[in-house]
């Protein structure tokens, strides 16, 4: 069995600031040592439900925020950018995926560090239903044929993913209150329950089908203002539908989130 794993910062135990989340703060640092720790417990429990192959996909940002020296070593990791593809090293070869650390879309309330993609989209449809990160991951997996079985994040987010896909094992790692305030759980437990989950997840994969998209595929994007919307060129496959809101057409997801979002 092969399992993909991407990972993402804001939903990681402790985590529930900004400056946690990038820069030189020493507040950074100790978040990547919890960000590391947390993949490498999602990577051990695949391991012991019998995965032959993981990757880690450092999905955060720069894409260098994985702690390179207490990586798992039978694991491989996709780090840096630019990317080939949002998800690089997702193909049909893989039998389930994992997403570490998720965070739920823009507007939810009492989500903690809630976004979609960046500071400048409000609202990101997929075939007209209201998505985030989770809801793209969830398609990016359906298309290559693999399920989704694990998130963690903060309840939010795990509920988002519920929403999604009915069954999939969650880990929260705090209980949102508003968009920079959470009850934290100790990042020792929820590291321990997503490599416990993990285990669960992969033995139970078949419960569990990928998440499929109708073709062809249209994703809309609301922008938090118009000027976004003004600076995005009306090529073939795109459509400006208002003042704030673009249409993205393609064959199917991969082709619409690259007309939409391109390489990275």
């Amino acid at each position: 069995m092969r399992v993909y794993i991407t990972s993402d910062m804001e939903g990681i135990a402790g985590v529930h600031l900004w400056e946690q989340t990038g820069g030189d703060s020493a507040a950074y640092q100790e978040a990547r040592d919890w960000l590391t720790l947390s993949v490498n417990a999602a990577a051990e429990g695949a391991l012991a439900a019998g995965a032959e192959y993981v990757l880690v996909d450092d999905g955060h940002g720069s894409a260098t925020n994985l702690v390179v020296s207490k990586l798992l070593p039978s694991v491989d990791y996709v780090r840096g950018k630019p990317k080939p593809f949002w998800l690089a090293g997702l193909d049909s070869e893989f039998d389930a995926s994992f997403f570490i650390g998720c965070h739920a879309m823009a507007g939810t309330q009492g989500a903690v560090l809630s976004h979609t993609m960046s500071g400048e989209i409000q609202n990101l449809w997929v075939n007209d239903r209201l998505m985030g990160e989770i809801g793209l991951w969830v398609a990016a997996c359906g298309h290559f044929g693999v399920p989704c079985l694990l998130v963690s994040g903060c309840d939010k987010a795990c509920a988002e993913a519920e929403s999604l896909v009915p069954g999939i094992e969650t880990v929260v790692s705090k209980q949102g209150l508003t968009q920079h305030c959470a009850t934290l759980r100790q990042p020792e437990s929820v590291i321990s329950g997503i490599r416990e989950c993990a285990e669960a997840a992969l033995r139970r994969r078949g419960a569990i089908a990928p998440y499929r998209l109708s073709t062809p595929v249209e994703m809309r994007i609301e922008f938090t203002s118009t000027s976004h919307a003004d600076w995005t060129p009306l090529t073939p496959g795109r459509e400006r539908l208002d003042g704030r809101t673009v249409a993205y057409r393609g064959a199917d997801f991969i082709e619409a989130f690259r007309e939409c979002f391109g390489l990275a």
